[in-house]
């Protein structure tokens, strides 16, 4: 859910602008700084491009009006990101939370390492995870919107990082050194 995440934006002086062009339904909100632009009939190829290359970054999961944003490398904020082993590694300015996998049988969330080593990290297949008893879990609003505000920070040059944060993105980072599939500035990670 966007929602909370968008709210916060429009209260720091934002405007926030839902997309897509296919949604459930329209956006019950009344805040003049979020625009529900995927059903408010103004929708066009060209204002998609648009909005793509002009935001300030970008919030989505891993469909593919998100891929409008990448090519005019504006920073990204991935929410919902699923598989795991496809995880966004080639900015050093997006962010990414993926989605908790629950293993039915065990009552609990699979690890990072557990993922990746299975092979159920490169699964892209929602059938795929049903069959093998795995529950994907959606981001919270919470979540969401920690991401987001974290992705405002570092825009900002505001982001402090601790050195527990540090250790923990190298140790995330080092279960995928086996994985060619990730690049960071060109370089393999």
């Amino acid at each position: 859910n966007y929602i909370p995440a968008m709210q916060v934006l429009a209260d720091r002086g934002y405007i926030a602008v839902r997309m897509g062009s296919v949604v459930q339904s329209a956006l019950d909100i009344s805040n003049e700084r979020i625009i529900d632009y995927a059903t408010n009939g103004s929708r066009t190829e060209f204002l998609d491009l648009y909005l793509g290359a002009k935001c300030r970054f970008f919030i989505g999961s891993a469909a593919g009006v998100t891929e409008l944003p990448k090519v005019f490398r504006r920073p990204i904020v991935s929410v919902n990101f699923i598989p795991l082993e496809y995880t966004h590694s080639w900015s050093p300015n997006d962010l990414f939370i993926p989605k908790k996998l629950w293993l039915k049988s065990e009552e609990r969330f699979l690890t990072f390492r557990e993922i990746l080593d299975s092979g159920i990290g490169a699964n892209s297949r929602w059938e795929q995870y049903l069959e093998l008893g795995i529950a994907p879990i959606e981001n919270t609003p919470e979540e969401i919107t920690a991401a987001v505000l974290e992705m405002e920070a570092r825009l900002q040059g505001t982001w402090q990082t601790t050195g527990e944060d540090e250790e923990l993105q190298q140790r995330f980072w080092a279960l995928f050194d086996d994985i060619e599939v990730h690049y960071r500035g060109g370089e393999p990670l």
